[in-house]
């Protein structure tokens, strides 16, 4: 979630939009309430910033398998019984994969079938949940606290960053930035309250 404050901050064009789609979700009354499913499938656009902000700074840095037979992959002999490790950040950071991949661009994931049909997505180029089997068991739960997250802290906040320093926390489980990332929240109600 730091990552995905961070990106946002960074990028107006991606705060606007994501503003003006979390406004109207509110505006249909989530304001008071608690967040319904179908107010969560009415995120399209933030769906997206959360997959990007996933793909730009992967919490699972690779996948750990066993080779069930022998194979050749690209002209690689993998004899049964060896022990792979899938490179999930390489394969988020190759260009051949996602275009411009250093440029945070959530609109880069599509939603709609039409979207999907005209996508240049390659299967197995998003592992931030694993896939097939071993997918994450938690994936739509931590898509929904994150949406739920955003949400909340878009429509509800203003921040200011306290430490925008970006670099990267080393010997770390996963990619963390070594500042944390503070912010200095404003409470959107307390702003209105003390102009009036």
């Amino acid at each position: 979630m730091t990552w995905m404050i961070k990106f946002v901050d960074e990028n107006r064009q991606v705060f606007n939009t994501l503003m003006k789609e979390q406004l109207k979700i509110e505006k249909n009354g989530s304001r008071n309430s608690y967040l319904t499913l179908e107010a969560l499938n009415e995120m399209p656009y933030a769906s997206k910033v959360v997959k990007e902000a996933l793909r730009k700074a992967s919490v699972v840095q690779w996948l750990p398998r066993v080779a069930l037979e022998d194979c050749v992959i690209e002209g690689f002999k993998i004899k049964k019984g060896w022990n792979i490790n899938i490179d999930a950040r390489s394969i988020h950071h190759d260009p051949t994969v996602h275009k411009d991949p250093d440029v945070f661009n959530p609109s880069r994931f599509p939603i709609k079938m039409l979207e999907k049909l005209q996508a240049e997505s390659k299967p197995y180029s998003f592992l931030a949940f694993g896939m097939g089997g071993r997918t994450c068991l938690g994936k739509n739960m931590a898509k929904a606290m994150m949406l739920v997250f955003l949400h909340r802290f878009i429509t509800n906040y203003k921040w200011k960053v306290i430490d925008s320093d970006s670099s990267i926390q080393k010997r770390a489980l996963f990619t963390k930035l070594k500042s944390g990332y503070p912010v200095r929240l404003i409470s959107k109600k307390d702003a209105k309250n003390k102009t009036m």
